[in-house]
């Protein structure tokens, strides 16, 4: 059978693997990221054929790093006009500091995320195919990752809070591209795909090489289905831990002993690392290397800062670990009677103009019943708490709710390990 005979089954194949998704209900609103490039063009033309337009809703990044990008975004808003799409445009801006492409993903997903959460955007749609995949097994190998490194790019995954999905993670590029030209679909190619400056684009060109050892892409792929078996194997085992042995205060979470004991299993290093990604509201969790031995010293009596947490040491052998004020951020609180802050907390009250949501901190002295809230002193630096200019408005956590609520909006364990209790 030719190529050319196999194109058209790539929009069943799309619209099968949103079906299986399950978490893009018929009312859902969908977001859907693209930057011009033939993969996310030819996601939002297979979307526009697979699902109802008026739920779809396009996004666009422009980093400010090209003078042809904005070409490349016209092409993008001119061809989602013509499918009855909505299209916008963010801008982020590079700080100079970092690594400039991890540092343009991160800022990409979080002005995505924020667009998505002001719109209710239940699902963001992301263009990354079967080539993806293997740069990302490949590159993570070269850094020595383990099961969870290797396992790649999932279908479908929490991000944030965001539902995060790649319905062309068993397409090629190749393909792909075989299917726009066969439906007359103009795309962008980004000449920074070929700069060899960029891991990704070296680990791309030495993939030829790696063919000839019996290294093919369908061996690779194979290995990266192996890993992620095992990774969710590790999650239940992990979840099922957690359960037993962590338990969540408000925005805290309190480890028996045999939660800390860190040298030889995997499922309580695991468990740890997770935590302090949960309570930091961070997507990366600490160097191994860094989390073992500040646990250790906790386990010594000592109390530890690290990746914006704080781990105390409980007299049964246990911990406590707690969000660091310092880490925080402030939120200006908007017209929206609910509030979120610090990616974990939801508040609730009446808000008004100039309010600020920030960590409570020397503000614990205005709250004259703290001590009877059972939380330790330093949990209530870390809660939230409402200001107008330099007056406390409101710390429900520490007994000053003044009309004001503030819950944690995911329970850890399952937040954690992407497994419903």
């Amino acid at each position: 059978m030719s190529v050319k005979a196999k194109l058209p089954s790539l929009v069943s194949q799309f619209a099968q693997v949103i079906e299986t998704l399950g978490a893009i209900t018929p009312q859902s609103k969908i977001g859907i990221a693209v930057s011009g490039g033939g993969d996310s063009i030819a996601m939002m033309h297979m979307a526009a054929r697979s699902l109802d337009p008026q739920r779809l809703h396009i996004v666009s990044v422009d980093h400010g790093l090209r003078p042809e990008a904005k070409d490349e975004l016209e092409v993008v808003t001119q061809q989602a006009n013509a499918l009855g799409l909505s299209h916008t445009i963010l801008n982020w801006v590079w700080d100079q500091s970092g690594n400039l492409q991890a540092a343009a993903r991160d800022g990409r997903f979080a002005v995505m995320r924020e667009w998505a959460v002001q719109n209710g955007i239940e699902t963001l749609l992301l263009g990354h195919t079967e080539d993806d995949q293997v740069e990302t097994f490949l590159l993570r190998l070269a850094r020595g990752s383990g099961v969870d490194g290797l396992t790649g790019m999932a279908r479908s995954d929490i991000r944030e809070g965001l539902r995060v999905a790649r319905p062309l993670l068993g397409m090629s590029r190749d393909s792909l591209r075989d299917w726009l030209r066969d439906e007359g679909i103009e795309w962008c190619d980004d000449p920074s795909n070929e700069d060899t400056r960029f891991d990704r684009v070296r680990a791309r060109q030495m993939y030829a090489q790696l063919e000839t050892l019996g290294l093919t892409r369908k061996r690779l792929l194979q290995t990266v289905d192996h890993m992620q078996a095992a990774h969710l194997s590790l999650q239940r085992a992990a979840h099922d831990f957690a359960h037993k042995h962590v338990r969540q205060n408000a925005g805290d979470l309190i480890f028996a002993p045999q939660a800390l004991d860190l040298e030889l299993e995997d499922t309580p290093r695991r468990v740890m690392a997770a935590a302090f990604s949960w309570v930091a509201s961070k997507p990366y969790r600490p160097r191994f290397e860094n989390l073992l031995a500040r646990v250790e010293q906790v386990r010594n009596g000592h109390k530890v800062t690290l990746a914006g947490c704080i781990l105390l040491p409980l007299p049964d052998g246990g911990a406590r670990l707690i969000r660091e004020a310092a880490a925080t951020s402030c939120t200006v609180v908007g017209a929206d009677d609910q509030m979120h802050w610090d990616k974990r907390w939801q508040l609730t009250g009446s808000a008004g103009e100039g309010l600020e949501i920030k960590a409570l901190g020397k503000g614990i002295a205005q709250c004259e019943n703290w001590r009877e809230t059972g939380f330790p002193r330093a949990s209530l630096l870390a809660s939230p708490s409402v200001w107008q200019g330099d007056r406390l408005i409101a710390a429900p956590i520490a007994g000053f709710s003044n009309g004001w609520t503030a819950q944690i909006v995911a329970v850890f364990h399952s937040r954690a390990f992407g497994i419903e209790d």
